[in-house]
């Protein structure tokens, strides 16, 4: 399996939980051993923001805990199962994109630390009217 299917697979569990705001770098999958001594995947990621935090997912009944099962069978043939890191690309930023965000105060270019980040009309200093996070659409 290769680790575009496992990205995916990570993308859909994080689209499903609920949201902090905070742009995910990756998503972190421990092994366990039953004791009959069967290795397998966790039913919990750890998921890693851009700023070092972390928080604990459930994975269990996901796309990702199928494709970890896969992920599994494949490793258990070569010999090992070893613990995975999914990275997960940074969102897009548009250079020079003035908004206003939940993270820093007043009007200034979005980085991928802002958090819901509102375009700024070029014509003026305050958002328009119309979508709550991308308030130009």
């Amino acid at each position: 399996m290769n680790i575009s299917e496992l990205a995916s697979a990570a993308a859909e569990a994080l689209a499903d939980r609920e949201s902090t705001g905070k742009a995910v770098t990756s998503v972190t999958v421990e092994t366990i051993r039953d004791g009959s001594g069967w290795i397998s995947y966790a039913g919990t990621a750890l998921v890693t923001h851009h700023d070092g935090e972390t928080q604990a997912l459930s994975i269990r009944d996901t796309a990702l805990a199928a494709a970890l099962e896969q992920h599994a069978n494949d490793e258990a043939e070569l010999g090992s199962v070893p613990t995975v890191v999914i990275p997960v690309p940074l969102p897009k930023v548009t250079p020079n994109n003035r908004v206003r965000c939940g993270e820093h105060p007043g009007v200034h270019i979005e980085t991928v630390a802002c958090r819901w980040p509102h375009n700024v009309h070029p014509d003026g200093d305050e958002p328009q009217v119309g979508h709550p996070y991308r308030v130009t659409d």
